[in-house]
């Protein structure tokens, strides 16, 4: 063999150990590698081709390619996790970096929003209130992702997820608690930051936006919970689009928004990416690969996490491949405006309130509707809006009884009204747009009609997190103003 063979060999060997993941331990904390002996050979030899045909053929990115890598639940870890210890440390590196350096901590958060002038390349380009959330989140954490491998040194290194799903995981993390840590901040909700502070069952639930087969309703309701609601739950940075990104637990958090997308389409039943629409499929987005270059993607590049991105979460069923240029019929979704609901001035603060809905008309034209397997009924609210952030969660119930306790696990529980990246006028790093909320009204409906009322209530509470467990009133910082209101019907059918 002669001294070049030898040296790429070596280098191969090198590499191929590397990017396998040995073990590691840390604070006594083991981490095992998630590939087989199958992948092992599969990389091997990889590795071996590249030694002997040349340095050209030689692509680490082809080894890791071998299987994808596992995000792992921060539920699972400890402050000394490997994982959490190179967060930090590819933290720490960012910050030292010149601001107008693509790599940087506040380039990168600032990708997502920013309200410093002038503004940068792909700076406040993220998708929020359109069909776009999903995609754009999944691009921007990727190359995240790359970038903090990266800067620590460890090219195994995968994004872990908060799963606040999980009723153990209501809490911010633990090792994002401690202010001793790279990834703690001050500018959080204080009870959040202490451990006292939880967050509250009907904000982390995404039971509403499962159960429709529409991609862009479901993608549309989870933006608002549990997408908007965690970030307002976990406060100051997180609350605000233009800062949000700053706070190190922001990228868990869409990691798991991420994972939902995943879930929502294991689902099945006729659940499907937007594979019909040009717009969806083809619109361009801009960001950093790890060498600070600029890179494109489009959805189509994103659809297969794991084949295309090489990663899954762990735990997560197998996911759904999708591809763009595989016809498949699509399922058409009409909306159609049943009845304006005429409202009086709604102003949402501090204290519950409510708007009457007269069902004597209605009844015998939604009572069907109701009842339909293929026809959803929805409560809109239009031309939502505050001053500044309200950092408050109003829970909407429509036809709770006089005298009955809101309950957000009961019947006549519809979702949330919670501000972030719509609706908020002192935030427009972008166009102004007031928010818009579409709640499924089936269920509630039915339970409303039983009590063969003329008219029902829409009613608002308002809702902080929990304190010791127990529930909070929140500090209104804005009320909320609601201009318009409609009952609404999206019917699907086979084309």
């Amino acid at each position: 063999m002669n001294c070049s063979v030898f040296l790429y060999s070596l280098l191969s060997y090198c590499l191929l150990q590397y990017a396998v993941c040995p073990q590691k331990k840390l604070g006594g904390v083991v981490m095992k590698n998630q590939f087989t002996r199958r992948q092992l050979l599969t990389i091997g030899g990889a590795a071996a081709s590249a030694a002997f045909l040349g340095p050209s053929l030689f692509n680490p990115d082809m080894l890791l390619a071998a299987s994808p890598i596992v995000r792992r639940d921060v539920g699972g870890m400890n402050a000394y996790d490997p994982i959490l210890m190179s967060y930090q440390t590819a933290i720490t590196a960012m910050k030292a970096l010149p601001n107008n350096n693509p790599l940087s901590w506040v380039y990168q958060a600032a990708i997502h929003g920013n309200t410093v002038l002038p503004p940068q390349v792909a700076w406040n380009t993220c998708q929020h209130g359109n069909y776009f959330f999903w995609s754009w989140h999944r691009m921007y954490l990727y190359w995240f992702e790359r970038i903090i491998r990266k800067m620590c040194g460890d090219p195994c290194w995968a994004l872990p997820y908060w799963n606040w799903g999980s009723v153990t995981e209501r809490q911010l993390p633990a090792p994002f608690r401690d202010p001793a840590s790279t990834v703690y901040t001050s500018f959080r909700n204080p009870a959040m930051n202490s451990g006292a502070g939880s967050l509250p069952a009907s904000d982390v639930s995404y039971s509403s936006s499962f159960s429709q087969i529409n991609f862009t309703t479901a993608s549309s309701i989870i933006q608002g919970t549990p997408h908007g609601a965690v970030h307002v739950d976990v406060g100051g940075w997180m609350s605000s689009v233009p800062t949000a990104a700053q706070d190190p637990i922001f990228y868990l958090h869409h990691a798991n928004c991420d994972r939902l997308w995943d879930l929502w389409l294991a689902q099945g039943g006729g659940r499907t990416d937007p594979l019909s629409d040009a717009t969806w499929k083809n619109t361009q987005f801009t960001f950093f690969n790890e060498s600070g270059a600029q890179v494109k993607m489009t959805a189509c590049d994103i659809l297969r996490a794991a084949e295309q991105l090489h990663y899954v979460y762990e735990g997560e069923p197998p996911q759904v491949n999708e591809y763009c240029l595989k016809i498949i019929p699509p399922i058409i979704f009409a909306q159609e405006v049943l009845f304006k609901v005429p409202i009086p001035p709604i102003t949402l603060g501090p204290e519950p309130v409510s708007f009457p809905v007269e069902l004597k008309q209605l009844r015998e034209r939604l009572a069907p509707l109701a009842e339909s397997k293929t026809e959803t009924l929805f409560l809109e609210l239009d031309d939502v809006e505050a001053e500044r952030q309200p950092g408050a969660v109003w829970e909407v119930y429509f036809g709770l009884p006089p005298n009955t306790e809101p309950n957000a696990e009961g019947p006549y529980y519809l979702g949330n009204v919670v501000l972030f990246g719509e609706g908020i006028r002192n935030e427009a790093h972008k166009e102004f747009k007031p928010a818009h909320f579409a709640f499924p009204l089936n269920r509630a409906l039915v339970a409303a009609m039983r009590s063969n009322e003329e008219r029902v209530l829409v009613t608002f509470v308002p809702r902080g997190i929990l304190i010791e467990g127990k529930p909070t009133r929140p500090k209104v910082e804005s009320p909320v103003k609601i201009g318009s209101a409609s009952l609404t019907v999206e019917r699907r059918k086979q084309e």
